[in-house]
């Protein structure tokens, strides 16, 4: 694999995980501690990270760095299955949190 596909790999899964985590660029900055301009370079492609900025990557997006490497073609079922507990994860946040909601709602009335 060329350097600029491995590139390209990196860009799309950060974005990837990113929205499987329900995280916006902001939240996603906050929690790897870097700035949000980087972080949007990194996502366009404009910048490249370094073995640190990766490790906090995947330490604030809960996957393992070589998952921010790994093309969507060559996942294996163990990495497939990651994706799918998290998008399941995140909707299930979603619905407690509107369940949470509409009852902070009826009692506050």
């Amino acid at each position: 694999m060329e350097p600029s596909e491995i590139k390209k790999v990196f860009t799309v899964n950060i974005k990837k995980y990113r929205t499987l985590n329900g995280m916006t660029q902001m939240e996603l900055a906050i929690a790897a501690d870097l700035s949000v301009g980087f972080l949007c370079d990194l996502e366009s492609g404009k910048k490249w990270g370094t073995l640190e900025t990766m490790a906090k990557l995947a330490k604030a997006l809960r996957i393992k760095p070589y998952q921010l490497l790994v093309p969507e073609e060559d996942k294996n079922a163990s990495v497939q299955l990651h994706e799918d507990l998290a998008e399941l994860s995140q909707g299930l946040k979603n619905a407690v949190d509107a369940q949470i909601e509409s009852l902070l709602q009826k009692y506050a009335e």
